[in-house]
């Protein structure tokens, strides 16, 4: 039997449970369309209008990956939340019957965190995204179902993205108790990943069950891992991410709207849409550049200098002649030496001072200690980029505005004097001031 909210709303039937609620299909009879229902059991008046309140904020934000609110209010004993109705279904139900391989999963979910970065820049955070509040659409998207009540904190940030990839590539409505299940189940489910891609992913996903890794550094991360070459026997490469999509970090951000959502991303880790995002920069490609600008400059200083010392042979020669300015008629031979010794100190001073110098170039640090992650904060980037080589690591490095001093290293992902094995990333940022 159908149940109808006012003289608007119809209910046709359940689609899914959500953990304060549940998802109906229904329809708008004023603008004659197929929408989505979510109906929450009232518990109190002042309960219901903080909800409403919640939901008023939450209706501003629109994005592709998340749900849109179309409307909401009370009906008897009820709170509905009137939702653009999609194509697809709920990820638990798919669970089993996807083929999603591994690949697609990755990028599945790093589509999601994106997402979630936008989402983050308006104040919505804590939700769950976890396989029992998705969705999945018929083109194999996710989408957020309610991002509007706080969920689980294992259900959340880059632990949560961590176990809804393990849940898609597992057929798995758990997730993992210990990261010892993740890796046992994970490694052999992600068909199509090379072993680099398996090996950095499962290097990530340990230091997440860590709580080491922030949601900003979890997306950054999995784009490296999306860009690896597919050749299982090429060595990893520094990625640079894309100028387009990426936002860059900002290190404040206004306070969250929402009043219980408290354990929100950290504020460096919101993102700021007007700006361009910082690219990371490739040491290689810079150590090149360098080497191809040598020539032209010791050519240029070449015949720099071989001009001046041309110039003073020059006018020592013309200084010498009979009939040069300091030889006056009637002048003698002493006045004559006098007035020839004068100019000889001219092309000498020019020779030294048009004489290049040799650039020096940073000196690696003496403590950089293979296997051991270094101590990079107060370290000028060039000091830092040589200290993470020392240590037979890799880096990429952020420039965001800090109150320490400019040019100097104030955080850095992992922390130092940790555990590492050659050809770990670390990711440090420097600052450029206020």
């Amino acid at each position: 039997m159908e149940q109808r909210i006012g003289e608007r709303y119809v209910l046709t039937e359940p689609i899914h449970p959500l953990a304060d609620g549940v998802m109906y299909a229904g329809k708008d009879l004023s603008l004659h369309r197929d929408v989505f229902l979510l109906m929450v059991e009232k518990s109190g008046d002042a309960s219901s209008s903080d909800y409403l309140r919640v939901l008023g904020q939450a209706a501003q934000f629109s994005d592709e990956r998340f749900f849109h609110i179309l409307n909401a209010g009370l009906a008897e004993n009820h709170v509905y939340t009137v939702l653009t109705a999609q194509k697809g279904t709920p990820l638990p139900a798919q669970l089993g019957r996807h083929r999603m391989r591994g690949i697609e999963i990755v990028s599945a979910v790093f589509d999601l965190g994106k997402g979630m970065q936008e989402a983050m820049e308006e104040g919505i955070s804590g939700f769950s995204v976890t396989a029992e509040n998705m969705w999945l659409t018929e083109d194999n998207r996710l989408k957020v179902m309610n991002y509007w009540s706080p969920g689980k904190l294992i259900s959340r940030g880059s632990l949560g993205l961590c176990t809804l990839l393990y849940q898609i590539s597992t057929h798995s409505k758990q997730g993992p108790a210990t990261f010892d299940q993740y890796q046992e189940n994970v490694v052999p489910a992600l068909t199509g990943l090379t072993s680099g891609q398996k090996e950095a992913l499962l290097a990530l996903s340990r230091r997440v069950f860590r709580e080491e890794v922030s949601l900003s550094s979890f997306i950054f991360s999995l784009r490296e891992i999306i860009a690896l070459e597919k050749s299982p026997e090429a060595p990893p490469k520094a990625f640079i991410p894309p100028a387009a999509p990426a936002e860059p970090v900002r290190e404040t951000a206004p306070p969250p709207r929402i009043q219980y959502r408290q354990e929100e991303e950290p504020a460096p880790e919101r993102v700021r849409r007007t700006e361009k995002p910082p690219r990371a920069k490739e040491p290689e490609a810079e150590e090149a550049d360098t080497r191809e600008r040598m020539p032209l400059r010791r050519t240029i200083w070449t015949l720099g200098a071989a001009a001046v010392v041309l110039l003073g042979i020059a006018v020592f020669m013309y200084m010498l002649l009979p009939g040069g300015p300091n030889k006056g008629p009637g002048s003698g031979g002493t006045a004559g030496n006098t007035a020839t010794a004068t100019p000889a100190p001219t092309p000498t001073s020019a020779i030294n001072t048009a004489t290049p110098k040799p650039t020096s170039s940073p000196t690696p640090p003496t403590d950089a200690v293979p296997g051991q992650i270094p101590n990079l904060i107060g370290m000028t980037q060039e000091a830092a980029e040589q200290a993470v080589k020392a240590a037979g690591m890799r880096y990429s490095y952020f420039i965001e505005p800090n109150p320490a001093e400019s040019g100097t290293v104030f955080r850095q992902d992992p922390p130092p004097n940790q555990p590492a094995n050659k050809g770990d990333r670390v990711t440090f940022y420097i600052s450029k001031g206020q």
